[in-house]
């Protein structure tokens, strides 16, 4: 089979004829149809993941959907090393979630990864009336955050970014209030907040986080009201310094949404609530399909690119 091989974390994955993996302990032999190329697969095949996945020669991708013996299209994922999903077959376990009928294939394989990262710790800790503010909302990852947040009955949805045009956009996707990072945030959020912010998702960390939290610190609301923040990236930096104050001065609980920080098991549900809504056009994503034979040449495209075999 062709597939896109790292052989080396600097350089893009090469399109390359390597062997058919082989069928062993209950898997079998499908087709992929459809693989994306998330935040966490570049971490990987840069070898920058905390998760330390996989070490050169190595297929990256860790989801998609495929096309089994049995004629089902399921979208499935978890393929241990050196096999990835940016190639043409995949030996995977035959319980995959079957994809909606009219859900391409593309859009399954694009959306459930960057939308699981915020549907699951909504669906774990988002309460009645909560003011939900989301804190790197113009990517891709974040826009699905405020839709999802809608979806699930939050109050108040608040999406804070630095793009102008990625800030209105979320304002059609359901955002109540756009606030822009920089100076003069705290201001900015107080207006959009003024009763205060219930739950935190946050794909930057970084500089943007510890303005954030001083921001919050600055809210009018009670100081004893929880402040739930969810660490779920790190694109603005992957680490800050801010004084112990600030999270004695508020009632404020910190944890994290990634690998290894919860049972995987929970997350099936999930993706097919995902996929379903995706199906209802309750979810949208913005991607760029391209063949895997190309992937050389459109890897570093500032883009969601899906590959198709």
């Amino acid at each position: 089979m062709y597939a896109a091989v790292v052989h080396e974390f600097a350089s893009p994955p090469h399109h390359k004829e390597i062997p058919d993996p082989q069928p062993a302990d209950g898997t079998v032999l499908a087709r992929v149809e459809a693989s994306a190329v998330h935040q966490i697969v570049r971490l990987i095949a840069s070898g920058r993941h905390y998760s330390g996945a996989a070490r050169p020669p190595f297929v990256p991708g860790i989801d998609g959907v495929v096309r089994l013996p049995d004629g089902r299209r399921v979208y499935t994922g978890g393929l241990p090393p050196p096999y990835g999903m940016l190639a043409e077959l995949a030996a995977v376990r035959p319980q995959g979630i079957a994809v909606p009928d009219g859900l391409s294939s593309a859009v399954a394989a694009a959306i459930v990864n960057p939308a699981q990262s915020s549907w699951l710790p909504l669906t774990a800790h988002l309460a009645p009336g909560a003011t939900v503010l989301v804190l790197g909302a113009t990517g891709v990852s974040g826009s699905l955050a405020v839709q999802a947040a809608r979806l699930k009955g939050a109050a108040r949805v608040i999406a804070a970014g630095r793009n102008a045009a990625g800030l209105q956009r979320c304002r059609e996707l359901g955002a109540d209030a756009a606030v822009e990072l920089g100076d003069g945030f705290a201001d900015r959020l107080r207006h959009a907040a003024p009763d205060g912010v219930d739950l935190v998702l946050d794909y930057l960390w970084g500089p943007a986080a510890l303005a954030a939290l001083a921001a919050l610190d600055k809210l009018v609301a009670p100081s004893w009201r929880e402040t739930r923040w969810l660490q779920i990236g790190s694109a603005a930096g992957a680490s800050i310094e801010f004084d112990a104050a600030l999270v004695r001065s508020r009632n404020l609980r910190l944890s994290g949404h990634g690998i290894g920080s919860g049972d995987p098991a929970a997350a099936l549900p999930a993706i097919a609530e995902v996929l379903q809504a995706a199906a209802e056009g309750r979810l949208t994503i913005d991607l760029e399909s391209v063949p895997l034979r190309d992937i050389e040449q459109t890897w570093d495209r500032r883009a969601r690119l899906v590959y198709e075999p």
